[in-house]
């Protein structure tokens, strides 16, 4: 007489945690499931949940029953084969897994890695971060009363970036008889007008400065307009220099005001040649401060060739503009964690002047959007 094998219920939960999927199969399929393994979900189920967890229940076949002896070496053999599978998936979710800790088969660098590169970290940037939060993570499993989660696997990762980032000291009037120049330089539409603006009114009025803002750009008279509006309305002298020579009597005309805030042209990546002019201006400048503004909603690879470019001028800081445009500033990170200068201000919208911060590390990683897929990593 012909043996049936016995055979298994198979059933896949999605959620957007495995924990929750987990807890949705114990729920209806009882105590006996067995947890086979745990997967992102595919593109087409994603809708469903960002994972699947598999789960299989060993059934009798309704047909004639099987002996005993036949179907106990069967069902030995997939159950021994089956806890194996378990054992290797409790392992990875506990995060006891070793140097190679894993969750279906990725390992915990590699899923760290990928949340912080959708976030838009730079790949070898994202993996560094993800070396060093991991490694401080595993350690931290080995103390009995260690915090776990994937939550806080991704606040290790932010506390590894917020060490690497550097920050511009506050700024401070400058001695009395003593001139500050204060330059913002930056690409066409970044917001280095409106940044002057808020600068002004935050660090200059504020502090009672005598102030003089000058904006400078040989190539379009009607460039001037928006900022001498603005310095009208709060009530700031402006000079417009239409010239390199009308820059440079402007400059020792005003020296005797504490602080000359400085509007330049607005430079795209091929008029880089036709700044060198005004960059030799400010470089004799004894107290100066030059702020690179650029936009974080910008990608990486025209922050990054920007950066270059403007090195003509020998930029002090970096001032992020358009906070408020993005939904992470990941490729704003990875500029300034690539090119080590330091932060100043952020700038998150057109609010004059409330919009506008000193940079800091929780300020500005609090705009780095990551997903909530690292909690996968050690739940269960």
């Amino acid at each position: 007489m012909q043996q049936e094998a016995v055979s298994m219920k198979i059933k896949s939960y999605f959620s957007n945690s495995v924990e929750k999927a987990i807890q949705e199969a114990r729920l209806e399929m009882g105590p006996e499931a067995m947890l086979l393994t745990t997967r992102r979900s595919s593109p087409e189920t994603r809708r469903l949940g960002a994972y699947e967890v598999v789960f299989g229940l060993p059934a009798q076949t309704q047909n004639s029953a099987p002996s005993p002896s036949v179907a106990s070496v069967d069902l030995s053999a997939e159950l021994q084969s089956l806890q194996s599978q378990l054992e290797e998936v409790k392992s990875a979710l506990q995060g006891s897994g070793g140097a190679r800790t894993q969750v279906s088969g990725v390992s915990l660098p590699e899923e760290l890695c990928r949340e912080l590169a959708d976030a838009g970290l730079e790949p070898n940037i994202a993996q560094a971060i993800a070396d060093e939060a991991v490694g401080a993570w595993r350690q931290m499993q080995q103390t009995p009363r260690s915090i776990r989660g994937g939550s806080h696997l991704r606040q290790l990762a932010i506390e590894a970036i917020s060490k690497r980032l550097r920050f511009a000291p506050p700024f401070a009037p400058p001695q009395a008889d003593t001139c500050r120049v204060v330059a913002f330089v930056g690409p066409p539409g970044a917001g280095k007008t409106t940044a002057l603006a808020k600068f002004a009114v935050q660090y200059c009025l504020a502090a009672q400065q005598s102030v003089r803002i000058i904006s400078v750009d040989p190539h379009r008279v009607a460039s001037h307009e928006k900022l001498r509006a603005l310095a009208a309305v709060i009530g700031i002298g402006f000079t417009a220099s239409s010239t390199v020579s009308e820059f440079r009597e402007a400059l020792e005309e005003f020296r005797g005001k504490n602080a000359l805030l400085i509007d330049t042209p607005g430079y795209a990546s091929r008029d880089f040649d036709g700044a060198s002019d005004i960059a030799s201006c400010l470089a004799r400048a004894t107290q100066k401060q030059i702020h690179l503004v650029l936009p974080a909603s910008m990608k990486f690879t025209d922050l990054s060739r920007y950066a270059g470019g403007f090195e003509v001028f020998q930029p002090d800081y970096l001032l992020f503009s358009k906070i408020d445009e993005t939904e992470s500033c990941g490729a704003a990170l990875s500029l300034a964690l690539q090119c080590g200068k330091p932060l100043s201000f952020l700038a998150n919208g057109q609010g004059i002047p409330e919009d506008f911060e000193p940079a800091s590390s929780g300020a500005l990683t609090a705009y780095l959007n990551m997903q909530a897929t690292v909690e996968a990593i050690s739940a269960a």
